[in-house]
C-alpha cells in the first residue's frame, strides 16, 4: 500500500497549481522546487562541516584553514563557504522532508555521504611532500657510505641450514665432506707447485670450507630437484681436475673478485673547482683572514712578549727547580738541562707509563641506568680502571704554552717586509715538533706554494734542548732521520734530494731532509718566503707559529674556517675534516698501532685543500649576491 501511494507522487495532480489538499499525493511544481532546495542546502551544509565545524556558541563560522597552494586550487571547487542561516534553513528543511513522504523517498535514493576530511589528507600530504623533498636534498648534499663488510664467523664443515632442504642431513653431510676432500687435495698441490710466489691463489682451510659450503648451499637452492645428481657430478668434476686446472681457475676468481672489490670502492674525491684562477684565488684568500687579536686565550700570540715578561717567566722556572708535569701520565719529575752531574740523566722519576691511545666513549648497553663508558683506543681499557698505562717511554716529557716562558728560549718575531716576494704568493704552513728539555720544539718545518702545492721548504731542526722523545708517533721524525740526514750550510737548496709527492696516495717513501742548526735558522728560511702580506695557511696554526717563535697577522687557519660545533677551544681534527668534507684520507699510517707518524708536507696539503674548499663556497655565495669578475679583478654588485 505504501509503495503505491508513493508511486502516486511520480504522476502531476490533475488539479494542477488549483490543488487545495493538504499534503496531496500526485506531483506538483512547488514539490520539486522544495526537493531542489533541500538538496542545494543539504551539501554545502556537509562539505562545510567536515571542513571547520563551528561550536553552537559561537557567533561567526570558523576560518577556512588556508591549505598548500598545490592542494587549494583542487580543494576549493569541493568546499564552499557556509551561509550565515545555513543552520535555520536546513532546519526547516529537515522538517519538511520528514513530514513529506516523497521527500523521504528521494532521501533515501540519494543518501547524504560522509564528506572526507580534507585536514587530515591535506596535513599527510603535505608532510609527505616536505619528507620526500628533504629526503631528495639530504641524498644529494650526502654522499652515501660505502657499507662496511662485517667480519665472517668461522664455520665448520657442516652444511648450512635452509628453508627446504633436498635432502637429509646425513646425505649432505657426506657430499659436503667429499667435495671438500678434492678442494683440499688440489689446493694442496697447487702450494707445493708454486710454494710461496702466489700466495693470493692458495685458499686457507676456512677459505677451503666456506668455498665447500657456498657451493653446497648453491647447489641445493637452484637445483633443487636434481640435488644429488648435480652435487655428485661437481665432485666428479674436481676429482678429475689437475692442479694445473685448478690453478687456472683460482686465477679467474682471483679477477673477479679484484673487479668486485673496485667497484664497491668508495669514489674517488671530486676536484675542487672553484671558477677563478690562481692569482684570483690568492686575491680572494685575503677575505678569509681572521685577526689574531681576541684569540690570545686559545693560544694564539699577536704581540712580541717585553724582556720584564720574559725575565719574570725564567725566575719561576729557576724557583721551581724545573719541576714539571708529565704531559703524558700527569706525574711530576724534575728536568736536568745539560745532563745531571752524578748520572748524565735528562729527568727524574723513572719511566713513564701512560696510554698513547685517545679517549673514546662507547655505545649505551640497554636501560635507562646504562651509561657510555669511556675507553682509550690503544688497548680498549676503561679511563675509570687504574691501569696506569699500557705503554712505556724511557722518561717523562712536558710541553709549555706561556709565551713568555717560550720567548725565554728563542723570542718571538713578527714577519719582515720582503719585496722579493711575489704578490700572488699564498704558503701553506705546518711544523712537526718533539719533546727535549725545555718542552716542545720545532724539529721539521714545511713549506708549500698555494694551490700549486709546489714545495719550497722542508726541512730538519735541530732543537735548541737535549732530546726526550722526538714524538715519532705524530711527527714522523725519528732519531735515525736525524743522525743520517745532511747539514745544511747556507746557500743549500732546502728542498729534499729525493722530494716525494705531497699527495698521500702517491707517496712511496720518506723524503730525505737536509738539518739546519737551530730553530732561528729555520724560521729566517721560511722569512725569505714570505711577507707580511702573505697568506699564511694551516691547520691549527697557533701550535706551528708558536713552535717557530713567528708573529704573522696574515693567517687563514681552517680551525677557525671549519669550527667545531661546541666552538673553541674544541677544534674539529683534519683528519676528519678532509674525510667528511672532501671524502679524503690522509695520516693512514698515524694510528695506535703503526709508528709511522704524520708527514708534514700531507698536513700542509691538505689545510690548503680544505681552503680552496671554503673559497669556492664563499665564491658561489658572492656571485649569489651580484659580485662578478671583470677583466680579471673581483667586481662587488
Amino acid at each position: 500500500m505504501a509503495g503505491s501511494l508513493a508511486a502516486l507522487k511520480n504522476l502531476p495532480c490533475p488539479a494542477g497549481d488549483n490543488c487545495n489538499a493538504f499534503q496531496c499525493l500526485f506531483k506538483h511544481n512547488k514539490d520539486a522546487n522544495t526537493t531542489v532546495t533541500a538538496k542545494s542546502s543539504e551539501q554545502p551544509l556537509v562539505n562545510t562541516t567536515a571542513t571547520a565545524i563551528p561550536s553552537p556558541d559561537q557567533a561567526s563560522p570558523r576560518k577556512r584553514i588556508k591549505l598548500d597552494s598545490t592542494i587549494s586550487s583542487s580543494s576549493s571547487s569541493e568546499t564552499t563557504e557556509k551561509p550565515p542561516a545555513a543552520s535555520g534553513r536546513s532546519s526547516l528543511v529537515r522538517s519538511q522532508v520528514k513530514n513529506d513522504p516523497g521527500a523521504m523517498s528521494l532521501q533515501d535514493e540519494t543518501a547524504i555521504r560522509k564528506a572526507p576530511e580534507p585536514s587530515s589528507p591535506v596535513s599527510t600530504q603535505s608532510s609527505n611532500t616536505l619528507a620526500s623533498s628533504s629526503a631528495g636534498q639530504s641524498s644529494k648534499s650526502i654522499p652515501k657510505a660505502a657499507p662496511k663488510a662485517d667480519p665472517k664467523k668461522p664455520e665448520a664443515l657442516n652444511p648450512r641450514l635452509l628453508k627446504s632442504s633436498p635432502a637429509k642431513h646425513d646425505t649432505r653431510l657426506k657430499l659436503v665432506k667429499a667435495l671438500h676432500e678434492q678442494y683440499v687435495r688440489l689446493n694442496t698441490g697447487l702450494k707445493k707447485e708454486i710454494g710461496k710466489g702466489a700466495s693470493k691463489l692458495i685458499l686457507s682451510d676456512q677459505d677451503l670450507i666456506v668455498k665447500t659450503l657456498d657451493d653446497e648451499q648453491e647447489i641445493a637452492i637452484k637445483r633443487y630437484q636434481i640435488y644429488a645428481n648435480a652435487i655428485r657430478n661437481k665432485i666428479m668434476t674436481y676429482k678429475r681436475m689437475t692442479v694445473a686446472q685448478w690453478k687456472e681457475e683460482r686465477i679467474l676468481a682471483t679477477k673477479d673478485n679484484n673487479a668486485e672489490n673496485e667497484e664497491d670502492s668508495p669514489a674517488k674525491p671530486e676536484p675542487i673547482v672553484t671558477g677563478l684562477t690562481p692569482p684570483q684565488e690568492v686575491d680572494f684568500l685575503h677575505r678569509l683572514v681572521w685577526p689574531l687579536s681576541g684569540l690570545e686565550k686559545y693560544g694564539y700570540v699577536a704581540s712580541i712578549p717585553s724582556v720584564e715578561d720574559i725575565e719574570k717567566a725564567k725566575e719561576s722556572v729557576e724557583a721551581s727547580g724545573n719541576v714539571e708535569v708529565c704531559d703524558r701520565c700527569t706525574r711530576r719529575f724534575q728536568v736536568f738541562p745539560g745532563r745531571r752531574g752524578e748520572d748524565g740523566a735528562l729527568t727524574s722519576n723513572g719511566s713513564c707509563t701512560y696510554h698513547p691511545g685517545k679517549v673514546y666513549f662507547t655505545e649505551r648497553g640497554p636501560g635507562k641506568l646504562s651509561k657510555a663508558q669511556k675507553k682509550y683506543r690503544c688497548c680498549h681499557q676503561n679511563v675509570d680502571d687504574d691501569s696506569g698505562g699500557c705503554t712505556t717511554a724511557p722518561t717523562h716529557v712536558f710541553k709549555t704554552t706561556d709565551p713568555n716562558r717560550l720567548a725565554s728560549l728563542l723570542n718571538f718575531a713578527e714577519t719582515p717586509p720582503n719585496p722579493n716576494v711575489p704578490t700572488d704568493r699564498a704558503i701553506c704552513f705546518d711544523c712537526e715538533m718533539g719533546y727535549t728539555v725545555y718542552g716542545l720544539e720545532l724539529i721539521r718545518l714545511t713549506a708549500l706554494s698555494w694551490p700549486s702545492y709546489e714545495l719550497l721548504l722542508d726541512i730538519l731542526v735541530q732543537p735548541f734542548g737535549e732530546v726526550l722523545d722526538l714524538n715519532t708517533r705524530y711527527s714522523g721524525v725519528t732519531p735515525e732521520h736525524m743522525v743520517s740526514a745532511e747539514r745544511w750550510s747556507p746557500g743549500d737548496d732546502c728542498k729534499p734530494n729525493n722530494a716525494a709527492p705531497t699527495d698521500s696516495t702517491k707517496r712511496s717513501e720518506k723524503p730525505k731532509l737536509k738539518l739546519v742548526p737551530s730553530p732561528k735558522v729555520a724560521r729566517d728560511l721560511l722569512f725569505s718566503l714570505i711577507s707580511p702580506d702573505t697568506p699564511l695557511v694551516g691547520h691549527g696554526l697557533e701550535n706551528d707559529l708558536n713552535a717557530a717563535r713567528i708573529i704573522h697577522h696574515t693567517c687563514i687557519d681552517s680551525v677557525l674556517l671549519f669550527p667545531h660545533r661546541r666552538g673553541l677551544p674544541h677544534r674539529n681534527g683534519l683528519r676528519m675534516l678532509m674525510e667528511t668534507l672532501l671524502n679524503q684520507k690522509i695520516q693512514k699510517e698515524a694510528d695506535e698501532t703503526a709508528p709511522e707518524g704524520h708527514d708534514s708536507a700531507e698536513d700542509a696539503r691538505a689545510a690548503g685543500e680544505l681552503v680552496r674548499l671554503k673559497v669556492r663556497d664563499e665564491w658561489k655565495d658572492l656571485q649569489m649576491k651580484g659580485w662578478s669578475l671583470k677583466d680579471g679583478e673581483i667586481i662587488a654588485p
